[in-house]
């Protein structure tokens, strides 16, 4: 050691340097310590940059205020009754006051026995579930609170890493911030997805018990809070889970008698009950047809995301009891049709000869044996693929538009293709109702007389001579009788009369949108109609000359009960009231004694009227009949517009649906009859002059007119006050009646 002695230096022999600084020695402490504080800020502050960057991709305060659950969206018919659902996945929304304390206890009990005293995530389980998976050496334990799983489920993935787990964390933090207690439950219980593609309590309780959750039992509360582990490991429906539900059942119950939930008598007793799980069984949906069209204009309007998640209530026009009538009247209607097209086929093909095969038997056993040789069959001009029957039938309100009951075909699994709305077909006598509505505005009254004769036509190509259904001529026929008996020739006469183009400016002004050409031939429907608009059209004399415009869709609503759109009947006046009436007398008609006579005779005895419709070779039959309450057409056919059978006329194809959908339709209907207006009057008319009767007319009838329609009087019969006959009018045309009899007057009934 050096030591200054007299401004010398000496040495220090002992080698100790008493005159060194402290602070040189404590040097490499200091910058040890100031190396420990850096990294420490440092890496404090790389921590604080993470958790800065991790938390702006947590959810925002608003996102956490407004959780969007996927919610299935409910069909609802007239009445506001469930009938279908929309969905990806299958979760209906319940009120936290409407799910029993025994769930929301026995979740409680199993899952977060803190949930009411932690902030969002409880320390002492995640330090205990810790200490217990490194003393078992594996994922023994789990230290989710609710609150957590809540996060995980609604607003994270469920990949397993410490980001996503501190993520889940600080998201828990923040929903106890947002939300109460109460809310959380209510939102983790709507949630939870519970197996079966179900989610949340309510559609659980549905699926498993066929119950609404307020009605489970405390067993039935376990066993729904015991799936929330592992769903499909656990689910009642399912045999083999039996033994796996149960002993978890009673883990809870046992847990809910520990945390004082329940006494342990209660969950004694409830241990011994046997689980016993009710499924709920989904019948096909009803109204396919229908169900598409909503489907379709829900989406196009709103959105697949919106139809399928958003937890809509559409509230349609559908009665689901007429609905389900109708529907199973097609299946017997379309099986009878098919046997006929079966027979036909057997007929033109003689396979069951060839295959030496009993004809009955082949009859009644048809579609397995054809299938078994389907390959054979194949190969035949004529194969039962292109003889499927096939029917549609629309129910329309009259006064309102709303469409009640809608079939598009005998089976909506094999064919999508709606022939209610998409299919355009020949409506052959149907279409004669325009011609001679019509016609009422044109000069005529339903006693005016056409003459029932064989014409000839010049077209541009050839010559025509059209027909009536049974090839005979009657002579002189009212316009009436010729609509009740369906009449081609008196109907092509009328046509020719008021012009072509005047019956086609009729049909669009009554809603028929399809191309139609002023020919004669439009007289017998040689156009195409879909089943909607003709239907629909009809109703207008229902209607008193008033449309309105058919609609499906009355109401929806959002998840919230906010009315995105509500329906408002549509209508417009079309043709008078007295026009209006005029025709539902002469359609009555068709009804009471004309092509539509076996209605009553079928069991539907109101006033109704209607027009029936056949085209060539039977290839289409229709019926499209009223009441002053509800219109409704039936069609039937083959898709490749081939014969139904010699035979099959309206009357036989399509009146026996129409029948049995109308009885439904109408069963808590009163009854009505059509409104006459004040400017109608009657008078007794001559059956075979169809003029102003006399006393000395054989018979006649009452005929109704507008009141300033001016009818002459019958020339027939003037002779019975010793008058003479004179030889004009109607006797020079049809010769003098053989009658002698005194006269009956006959009152025409709707």
């Amino acid at each position: 050691m050096q030591q200054e002695n007299n401004g010398y230096i000496s040495e220090d022999k002992s080698g100790n340097n008493e005159n060194e600084p402290v602070g040189i020695k404590g040097k490499p402490l200091f910058v040890f310590v100031l190396i420990v504080l850096f990294a420490l800020c440092f890496g404090s502050a790389v921590v604080g940059c993470f958790l800065y960057r991790l938390y702006e991709t947590l959810p925002s305060h608003n996102q956490l205020q407004n959780v969007e659950q996927s919610l299935a969206s409910k069909v609802l018919d007239k009445d506001g009754n469930i009938i279908h659902e929309f969905s990806v996945e299958r979760r209906f929304w319940v009120s936290i006051d409407k799910i029993p304390d025994d769930l929301q206890n026995a979740v409680i009990a199993i899952e977060d026995r803190g949930f009411y005293r932690h902030w969002g995530i409880d320390v002492y389980r995640i330090f205990g579930a810790a200490a217990a998976n490194l003393t078992s050496g594996r994922r023994s334990q789990g230290a989710s609170t609710l609150t957590q799983q809540l996060a995980r489920n609604v607003y994270l993935t469920a990949d397993k890493s410490y980001i996503r787990k501190i993520r889940e964390i600080l998201t828990a933090v923040k929903l106890e911030r947002t939300y109460t207690k109460k809310e959380i439950m209510e939102l983790y219980l709507n949630q939870a997805y519970l197996g079966a593609g179900v989610y949340g309590v309510q559609a659980a309780a549905e699926h498993y018990f066929s119950k609404h959750v307020s009605e489970l039992t405390l067993g039935e509360c376990a066993i729904i809070a015991g799936i929330i582990q592992l769903p499909e490991h656990h689910r009642p429906d399912r045999e083999a889970n039996i033994n796996r539900i149960t002993s978890r059942r009673n883990i809870i119950l046992r847990s809910m008698a520990q945390a004082k939930f329940i006494t342990g008598a209660i969950a004694s007793e409830a241990i011994n009950e046997p689980v016993a799980a009710n499924p709920k069984v989904y019948s096909p949906p009803m109204a396919p047809y229908f169900m598409e069209m909503v489907r379709r204009y829900v989406a196009e309007k709103y959105g697949d995301e919106l139809l399928y998640n958003g937890g809509l209530a559409i509230k349609t026009t559908l009665d689901p009891v007429a609905q389900d009538s109708t529907e199973k009247s097609v299946a017997r209607q379309a099986r009878s049709l098919q046997n006929r097209l079966n027979r036909m086929f057997l007929d033109s093909s003689n396979v069951d000869r060839q295959l030496k095969i009993p004809r009955e038997r082949f009859l009644a056993n048809f579609d397995s044996i054809y299938n078994a040789h389907s390959a054979e069959f194949s190969q035949l001009p004529d194969s039962v693929k292109l003889r499927t029957a096939q029917l549609a039938v629309v129910a329309i309100d009259v006064s309102t538009g709303a469409v009640l009951t809608l079939v598009g075909g005998r089976d909506f699994e094999e064919s999508k293709f709606n022939r209610a709305t998409q299919g355009r077909r020949q409506p052959g006598s149907a279409f004669k109702t325009y011609v001679y509505a019509a016609a009422l505005e044109n000069g005529y009254h339903p006693a005016s007389v056409v003459l029932d004769q064989p014409i000839t036509l010049i077209t541009p190509d050839g010559e025509w001579r059209p027909e009536n259904f049974d090839r005979t001529f009657s002579g002189p026929l009212s316009i009436r009788n010729a609509l009740a008996k369906s009449n081609n020739l008196v109907a092509i006469q009328v046509f020719n009369r008021i012009g072509g183009q005047t019956v086609v400016d009729y049909a669009r002004k009554m809603g028929i949108r399809q191309q139609l050409n002023p020919v004669p031939s439009l007289a017998m429907g040689s156009c195409e109609v879909t089943a909607m608009e003709i239907i629909s059209s009809y109703g207008i004399f229902a209607n008193n000359g008033v449309h309105a415009e058919p609609y499906f869709v009355q109401r929806i609503t959002d998840r919230n009960g906010r009315v995105l759109e509500e329906t408002v009947p549509k209508t417009r006046e079309v043709i008078s009231p007295q026009i209006s009436f005029l025709m539902n007398s002469m359609l009555g008609s068709v009804v009471c004694c004309g092509t539509a006579a076996t209605i009553p005779g079928l069991g539907f005895r109101r006033p109704a009227a209607g027009k029936t419709g056949t085209t060539n070779d039977y290839a289409d039959t229709w019926f499209i009949g009223y009441t002053p309450q509800i219109v409704c057409g039936v069609w039937a056919g083959v898709d490749e517009r081939r014969s139904m059978g010699r035979g099959v006329t309206g009357s036989v194809g399509s009146i026996p649906v129409w029948v049995d959908a109308m009885k439904t339709l109408h069963r808590d209907l009163p009854i009505e009859d059509f409104k006459r207006p004040e400017d109608i009057k009657t008078e007794f008319v001559c059956s075979e002059s169809h003029l102003i009767s006399r006393n000395s007319c054989p018979q006649s009838r009452m005929e109704f007119f507008t009141r300033d329609t001016a009818i002459d009087t019958c020339a027939m019969h003037s002779g019975s006050r010793g008058a003479p006959r004179d030889g004009s009018g109607m006797i020079e045309l049809f010769g003098p009646s053989k009658r002698t009899e005194e006269p009956k007057k006959r009152s025409f009934m709707f």
